[in-house]
């Protein structure tokens, strides 16, 4: 069978150019899952601040007392 090989080589582009399609997906699919694990791990950093200032304070307010 006979096939042109304008036909071959655009088919190739083709499946090329879905498959970098594909990685930019994967990678950005990556990129957005390790944003929200450090936006949830800065979440719970500044919760624990938070916590440690309010400890702090209760107990500076228990020895003046």
């Amino acid at each position: 069978m006979f096939t042109n090989p304008y036909l071959t080589s655009e088919l190739a582009r083709d499946r090329h150019n879905e498959m970098l399609a594909r990685a930019e997906q994967l990678r950005l699919a990556r990129r957005l899952v390790a944003l929200n694990r450090a936006s949830r791990q800065a979440d719970r950093a500044g919760r624990r601040l938070q916590r440690a200032l309010r400890k702090a304070a209760r107990l500076r307010t228990q020895i003046q007392a």
